[in-house]
């Protein structure tokens, strides 16, 4: 049976300790008789739970909370003393080996999120990429009732699901999930369906490996991100400034 990691506050944001290897852990999870979630923060997150408490408590329901940026990554390492890296669900970290895994064992996978059409543009784009992977069905998620979404996953109960609402209405679909008495393996994805649309390789090689993602993405979509950029991320900024590091 998969053994949760213990998880540390980083900035008042609850983080597991240890990074999620696949397929190991994955292979234990599917033997369990209960969901398996995971999902990823970023220093968004701590504006969000600033205003929402329920955020927090979701997070801390999860199996994994995985550090996606690298100012978390930063932050878990310098204050927390975690020996973590960087984990997100996109085509630079864990989406790929995810899909191979469920692609080797003919998971069935369902997609949920972002508007009507994206995610089924997205299951186009991960089946070519992947070809032998088994997605069954998908929702939109972002402007939509989730109740559609939920009915079919309680008639799949082993089906694992990708879900893109974005934050924190992607967690509590999640939580939802699990505490319905479904048993796959769920994952969080941000904005990922959006990001698989409008290129494959969505980062370019030298932005990827100077860890420059945050600002690539502000220059891509500024009216979107600009907001959480330069206001939003203060909360995240003024935590760093005035937290106790690990001596």
């Amino acid at each position: 049976m998969i053994q949760k990691p213990s998880k540390t506050a980083v900035l008042g944001i609850p983080v597991s300790s240890e990074n999620l290897r696949i397929p190991e852990q994955l292979d234990s999870a599917s033997q369990c008789e209960h969901a398996t979630i995971v999902t990823f923060v970023n220093p968004h997150a701590c504006s969000i739970a600033e205003s929402n408490q329920e955020y927090l408590g979701h997070l801390q329901e999860f199996d994994w909370v995985l550090c996606d940026g690298i100012g978390m990554v930063i932050a878990a390492r310098r204050i927390s003393g975690l020996d973590i890296d960087r984990t997100a669900f996109d085509l630079t970290s864990v989406a790929g080996p995810v899909c191979e895994w469920l692609a080797k064992g003919n998971v069935p996978l369902v997609l949920v999120g972002g508007k009507p059409g994206v995610s089924d543009r997205a299951a186009e784009l991960l089946n070519e990429l992947f070809p032998a992977l088994n997605i069954v069905e998908t929702f939109s998620g972002y402007d939509s009732d989730p109740g559609d979404a939920l009915n079919y996953m309680a008639e799949h109960q082993k089906a694992a699901l990708v879900c893109g609402m974005g934050a924190p209405r992607q967690e509590k679909f999640l939580i939802d999930m699990a505490k319905s008495g479904w048993k796959g393996i769920g994952f969080t994805c941000g904005g990922f369906f959006d990001q698989l649309g409008e290129k494959v390789d969505y980062y370019p090689k030298w932005i990827d490996r100077m860890n420059l993602r945050f600002l690539y993405r502000l220059g891509v979509e500024p009216r979107r991100l600009w907001r959480r950029y330069l206001i939003d991320y203060q909360v995240f900024l003024k935590r760093y400034l005035t937290a106790d590091r690990v001596r």
